[in-house]
């Protein structure tokens, strides 16, 4: 069971096109992929930087949890996502340490990866989310 790099970095944001250009335009990079997912109502702009990606979310209804951050904090990062070589086994140790689990079983991520997320109050505050390729 280990942890295998960073996988992304998610940002929540209010505007995503607004955000796409900014990053475009002042930091040269690219928007690579951009898709809808309606299980958890966001709409995710992926840019490939170094080897990490980075995950602009905008919401996509008021019912979704990227509305309801933005909505408190404005554009933010959101949370930090751990490539993991086996995502049930992580969650089952986590849960055996007391964390807090958002997910107690992986769900299905934006692109087909196995994920899961662990509440801010166990990782000092910092939203954390677990994914298995698939």
């Amino acid at each position: 069971m280990k942890i295998e790099g960073v996988e992304h970095v998610g940002i929540a944001v209010k505007d995503l096109d607004e955000c796409i250009r900014r990053f475009e335009n002042l930091l040269g990079l690219k928007c690579g992929n951009r898709r809808r997912v309606e299980t958890n109502k966001v709409e995710v702009a992926i840019f490939e930087c170094g080897g990490t990606t980075l995950e602009l979310l905008a919401p996509t209804d008021e019912t979704s949890p990227v509305h309801r951050f933005v909505a408190k904090g404005g554009n933010a990062l959101h949370h930090i996502c751990f490539k993991v070589d086996d995502i049930d086994a992580w969650l089952a140790f986590l849960d055996g340490q007391g964390a807090h689990l958002v997910d107690r079983k992986p769900r299905e991520g934006a692109f087909g990866d196995r994920i899961a997320f662990v509440g801010p109050r166990s990782l000092c505050n910092v939203l954390i989310e677990l994914a298995e390729e698939k």
